[in-house]
């Protein structure tokens, strides 16, 4: 509405030029209000309108636009125009608000995405926070440290990969070994294979976590399927795996995949007191199953048509 009001602006002149009734013509300082508001919720508008459009919104997805959103209001706050500036204030009063409650899961989120990892988090604290920009990505270090460790207390479920894994190392091959002591491959070597065998055992093992941040970053195409790549990964960083799969479905935002932000019915979307009060599981059920009907097969005929062949079977 605003964008539209901006292509009328001379129209408007040019009535209260020719109409002397019609005086409530906008001021040229409304004009630029106008024109600063426009410039400053297009930025919001792009990244919801980006944020939508994904297939599959997993939580990776909203730290680009989080952090982009962040910088660029704070740096319109020192605009050079008083108008401009602020309005900017104010978006990025409302806004920081938002990023100080969700930054820190935002960040541990694109953490689990291997085409960017700790270097993105990096990368946008420095353009943000400048020389402050070590004490907030430490913050998010340790914040996903603490939570791997959580997930290591927990015992993982025996994969099939993992049976296969331990019966061939529990395999006639070996039922000849004595415990810790290398097998023998017959080349007179033995002592340098126990040699070998002390310095692995000496040197502490790295964790998932650390190997998975050591390791180099996945290249970005356009097509990356963060899902699949950690389902692939699942033997290699089982508990890792885990963890990511449970932040990646972290809901973001209560408009759905497809939807648009601005429609009239966002609020409908809300859990109120008494929603917010059901048990986990049902609240699961309840996600599930109107995912189901939503996307199930349309049935061939409508109840009301059977419901009239029975009676007329009857």
């Amino acid at each position: 509405m605003l964008l539209a009001a901006l292509d009328y602006k001379q129209a408007f002149t040019t009535l209260e030029t020719c109409d002397d009734n019609y005086n409530e013509a906008p001021s040229a300082e409304d004009w630029k209000k106008v024109e600063a508001a426009c410039n400053y919720l297009k930025l919001l508008y792009d990244s919801a309108h980006s944020i939508m459009a994904a297939a599959n919104p997993t939580s990776n997805i909203f730290f680009h636009e989080a952090w982009k959103l962040q910088l660029e209001l704070a740096n319109a706050t020192g605009h050079e125009d008083p108008i401009f500036s602020s309005i900017a204030k104010d978006m990025h009063e409302r806004f920081d608000k938002y990023w100080k409650d969700c930054s820190l899961v935002l960040a541990v989120a694109v953490v689990m995405d291997p085409r960017f990892k700790m270097k993105l988090v990096e990368f946008s604290y420095s353009k943000i926070y400048g020389v402050e920009a070590a004490k907030y990505v430490k913050v998010v270090n340790d914040a996903v440290h603490e939570l791997y460790k959580e997930y290591v207390a927990q015992p993982l479920p025996l994969t099939p990969a993992y049976v296969e894994q331990g019966e061939a190392n529990n395999g006639p091959a070996n039922a000849n070994n004595t415990q810790g002591a290398p097998a023998s491959t017959g080349d007179g070597l033995l002592d340098f294979d126990m040699y070998l065998s002390e310095i692995q055992s000496s040197q502490p093992s790295k964790s998932e976590l650390e190997q998975y941040l050591d390791e180099s970053l996945t290249p970005r195409i356009q097509e990356f399927d963060i899902l699949n790549w950690w389902k692939l990964n699942t033997v290699k960083f089982p508990t890792l795996s885990k963890m990511a799969r449970d932040i990646l479905a972290i809901p973001m935002s209560m408009v759905s995949s497809g939807s648009s932000i601005f429609s009239a019915g966002t609020g409908s979307c809300m859990l109120d007191d008494y929603r917010s009060s059901l048990r986990p599981e049902i609240v699961e059920a309840l996600v599930c199953t109107k995912d189901w009907l939503q996307y199930s097969p349309t049935a061939t005929e409508t109840p009301s048509s059977a419901v009239v062949k029975a009676e007329g079977a009857a």
